[in-house]
Parts: structure tokens; C-alpha cells; sequence
């Protein structure tokens, strides 16, 4: 099990707790999508929110999901390692998150522009390119956009080719090897502010126990549901055990971190951001 003290960027624990940070997440926007400035402010829908459009769908849980000052969406997916179909599981956030954006009869123009953004620790297409960006376009005439106003962006901490700019160059420098040490080698200040926000989540007690109270809950219980597809004799199962047990391990150490912040009298809202239960949940415990 990996200390708090040693987690990096690229894990997603300490990057979902760092891009709560309204001027670090636009300021990761504005740098990856070259909009210097013209973002104002986001409202986060929901850090590592599940999109589920009929009961029996699988699926997706969703690192950092939020929209601006203009409704446009973004997800922001930090992925550490196995880069195993991931042009399709992109494909499959997108008709999730286009599947919930408009009400029943409401007018296709009013789908916002959408940004699915992975941060890739390796290269997820072979080409060496520092970043990797896609848009719809026509094959007989590459000028010609689709126009549907979606885009997918997949980051490369390992790149070694492609024209961004040096502060991106210096952001995924620093992803897996977010020390103190590294930023004052990358002299950015961008980095800088990052890596003392992650200085304070590191200082921060609550969140080291809810950290260590997580990984001990989904280690436990991932191991329960990978012998229950031992027994069984069937491999899948076991991957969808794993799958499942990191789930349930993520709901009840919410659970468990919830009692233990309402008993030292934590406000609920506090509560509520640090475990994303709903109000409810909370009181009913």
C-alpha cells in the first residue's frame, strides 16, 4: 500500500484533492487548451461522479467533472498507466456525458462545447507527441470540421516531440515526481503553485486518514471479489471483482470517514465535499 507522504500527481487521489483548487484547474484548462484568460470560473459538477443513463448500463466514474462560466464541460482523467483502449473508453465517456446533457425535447443547439482531457503517464499512441489532440474532421478534406464542438486531449508525461509551450512541457515534468525537490528544478510558476498546494493536502491529517482508511477498505475488499472469481474459476470475473470491490471499498470508507468527522463536529458541507454523500446519507449515519 503506497504512504500518503510518497503519492504523486499521476495518482488519483492526490490529483482529484489538488484540482479542487478553482484556480489550479483553470489554470491546468487554460494551459492545455491554449485559452490563456478566458475562463472565469467553474462549478464542479462532481469530482469522481458515477454517469450511470439506464440502471443496468455499465458505467463510468469520472475524475474531475465540471463546467465554466459558459456551461461549457469538462473531464479531466488523470490515467496511470494501462493505456489499454482507451481511444474507446474516451468514445464511451463522451455518449455518456452527451446522453445526460440535454432534457427530453430540448434543442440540439444547445449542447455546450465538451473537453475530455486525459493525463497519461506514457504515450497512449506511440507518436512521442507531448500532447495529442482530436477533433472531428472529413477525410476526403481535413479542412473541413464536423463542427460538433467536441474534443478529446490525451496528455503525455513521457513525451519527447511536439510544439506546447514550455509550462506544459514543465506540468508534465512534474506529474510523476511531484516533489518540492523536482518543482525547483522545472522553475515554473505554475508548478510552483501546485506543488505547494500539495504540500498542504500532504499536511492535512484528515485527509492522510481518509486516504489510508480508502486504500486499506478497497485493498480488502478487491481481494474479497477477486477469490470470489478465484472460486468461480473464471477470469473475468475477477477483473469485474476487482472492479467492484474498489467500488464498494470507495462507498464505505466514505461511510467510515462520514462517522468519524461528525463525531469530531465537522460542518456537513465539509463533510459532504470531502466524501461526496448526499446530505442525507450523512444524517441518516
Amino acid at each position: 500500500m503506497k504512504n500518503f507522504q510518497d503519492l504523486n500527481l499521476c495518482d488519483d487521489f492526490l490529483f482529484k484533492e489538488v484540482m479542487r483548487d478553482e484556480k489550479l484547474v483553470i489554470g491546468f484548462l487554460e494551459m492545455v487548451l491554449d485559452i490563456k484568460d478566458k475562463i472565469k470560473g467553474v462549478q464542479y459538477i462532481e469530482t469522481e461522479k458515477t454517469i450511470r443513463l439506464r440502471y443496468l448500463d455499465k458505467g463510468i466514474r469520472l475524475d474531475v467533472f465540471l463546467k465554466d462560466d459558459e456551461n461549457n464541460v469538462y473531464n479531466i482523467e488523470i490515467q496511470n498507466g494501462n493505456l489499454k483502449n482507451i481511444a474507446k473508453r474516451c468514445r464511451m465517456y463522451q455518449s455518456k456525458l452527451d446522453g445526460g446533457a440535454l432534457k427530453p425535447g430540448e434543442d440540439y443547439a444547445n449542447l455546450k462545447k465538451q473537453y475530455i482531457i486525459f493525463v497519461c503517464t506514457g504515450d497512449p499512441f506511440g507518436k512521442g507527441l507531448y500532447k495529442y489532440t482530436f477533433e472531428n474532421c472529413c477525410n476526403e478534406d481535413f479542412s473541413l470540421k464536423l463542427g460538433d464542438e467536441s474534443m478529446k486531449v490525451f496528455l503525455n508525461t513521457r513525451g519527447q516531440c511536439g510544439e506546447v509551450s514550455r509550462e506544459l512541457k514543465a506540468f508534465l515534468n512534474f506529474v510523476e515526481k511531484s516533489t518540492v525537490q523536482n518543482a525547483a528544478k522545472v522553475k515554473d510558476l505554475y508548478v510552483e503553485q501546485l506543488s505547494a498546494k500539495i504540500e498542504d493536502i500532504k499536511n492535512d491529517e484528515v485527509l492522510g486518514g481518509v486516504f489510508m482508511t480508502l486504500e486499506e477498505k478497497m485493498n480488502e475488499l478487491a481481494k474479497q471479489k477477486m477469490e470470489e472469481g478465484k472460486a468461480l474459476g473464471i477470469i473475468e470475473g475477477m477483473k469485474e471483482g476487482r472492479e467492484e470491490g474498489i467500488k464498494e471499498g470507495t462507498k464505505e470508507a466514505s461511510i467510515q470517514i462520514a462517522k468519524a468527522m461528525k463525531e469530531k463536529g465537522y460542518d456537513i458541507k465539509d463533510i459532504i465535499e470531502l466524501t461526496s454523500l448526499t446530505k442525507e446519507e450523512i444524517e441518516s449515519l
